[in-house]
């Protein structure tokens, strides 16, 4: 009789399987002491971002119960929402209508989703809310005070007629910087761009039609203006190359997530401390970021289901995202965004960037092999500083190739 006293005494058992990344940080560090004393005992189990999607999904699919939540990286979701293998998280009581919830992160845990193209199998299907969104990301813009001197940039034009000045004032290098590295950084870094000229990925039956005219004009901003506007070596850049450009005090301006933005306000990471101020990304037609987050799941075979359902209902209650914004992570709770003394000054402006927009990538279980295509066409161009439009054309017919070959249509 030993082992269930043992066991309650430590509480109700939680085992969170996460991927490393500072975005837990203050998770880890504020919030697992207080699920202590609110009366739950977390196992957090943290391996590689490479390796957990293939391990969670096979955990799942095996109903190994090795995990009672998984802390997904959001697109994902259509992969385990069309394997069947998460809990209805609305069914177990989590209120997906909550009107304190961010509107655009509450939809990304829905599968099918409420909106949008469904893939095949789920026209006809009632969305399930499978995921609730964990730790809130999104892209915002960092850009040098003493550059623009005004606020930050509200358009393209703007960001790089104001940079140029900088330029010639020999305050920065450079006005812009971004990822070109073919895949998945080059995608990241064209997306806001991509959105913001008015760009829409697929039509309503998984036809791509970012090769649109608005499509088009942001690829040859993105590869011609924007490369001429930013270091040499841009094309072979990823996330420490373009971090680099920024702390360093050589561009002007980066569109960024916000683990990476946050180092402007460590002195230890920049040699521009106190230059460096966030806000939303410059818009052409509108100000659209990329938003990605952390969302959970609690998998059918979990061996602490219940604790689980508790636990989550306990951790998006608006008092307990409350305390995650002022440890400084960017909540999933409006009201949270409200708090006296946020954890870091980039929370406020979050919250303005999603009010003035922030779209997931597309819900589908082959967004990371389209992702993969578009990168390859896209870095092509950027090498030639020219054919943007033409890349993305290839691209699509590529795109429609693939998603026909796995039956989309």
């Amino acid at each position: 009789m030993g082992l269930p006293v043992a066991a309650s005494t430590a509480g109700k058992k939680v085992i969170i399987g996460a991927f490393a990344d500072g975005g837990l940080t203050p998770f880890k560090q504020k919030i697992i002491p207080l699920a202590k004393d609110a009366g739950f005992d977390i196992e957090f189990l943290e391996d590689e971002y490479g390796v957990t999607l293939e391990k969670w999904f096979a955990d799942a699919k095996n109903s190994a119960g090795q995990y009672d939540l998984y802390l997904l990286d959001d697109p994902w979701v259509p992969q385990f929402g069309a394997a069947n293998v998460l809990e209805d998280l609305g069914a177990a009581g989590i209120d997906g209508g909550d009107k304190d919830w961010i509107g655009s992160m509450i939809d990304m845990g829905y599968w099918p989703p409420q909106k949008g193209p469904r893939v095949k199998g789920f026209e006809t299907a009632a969305p399930a809310l499978i995921c609730v969104p964990f730790v809130g990301d999104l892209q915002t813009l960092t850009y040098r005070n003493d550059v623009y001197t005004s606020g930050a940039p509200k358009t393209w034009d703007e960001v790089i007629a104001k940079g140029k000045e900088g330029v010639a004032a020999g305050k920065i290098k450079y006005p812009v910087v971004f990822r070109g590295v073919s895949g998945n950084p080059i995608v990241t870094s064209w997306y806001p761009v991509f959105l913001s000229f008015g760009g829409s990925f697929f039509d309503d039956k998984w036809n791509p039609v970012f090769n649109s005219a608005a499509g088009k004009a942001s690829a040859e901003f993105f590869v011609g203006t924007m490369k001429q506007n930013a270091p040499s070596g841009v094309v072979e850049f990823d996330s420490d190359q373009e971090g680099a450009a920024i702390l360093g005090g050589e561009a002007g301006a980066i569109i960024q997530y916000s683990g990476n933005a946050l180092k402007a306000d460590d002195p230890t990471q920049t040699k521009v401390a106190g230059k460096l101020d966030f806000g939303a990304v410059p818009k052409q037609t509108a100000a659209i970021a990329q938003m990605g987050i952390f969302i959970a799941g609690i998998p059918k075979s979990a061996p602490n289901k219940a604790n689980s359902v508790e636990f989550l209902k306990w951790y998006v209650s608006a008092d307990v995202q409350a305390k995650l914004s002022e440890a400084g992570s960017i909540p999933v709770k409006r009201s949270a965004f409200g708090v006296a003394k946020p954890g870091n000054r980039l929370i406020p402006v979050a919250l303005q960037q999603l009010d003035a927009g922030a779209l997931p990538r597309p819900r589908t279980p082959d967004w990371a092999k389209v992702e993969e295509l578009l990168g390859i066409e896209l870095n092509k161009a950027l090498q030639a500083g020219s054919g943007g439009g033409a890349a993305l054309d290839t691209a699509a017919k590529q795109v429609k190739e693939y998603l026909s070959s796995v039956g989309y249509y």
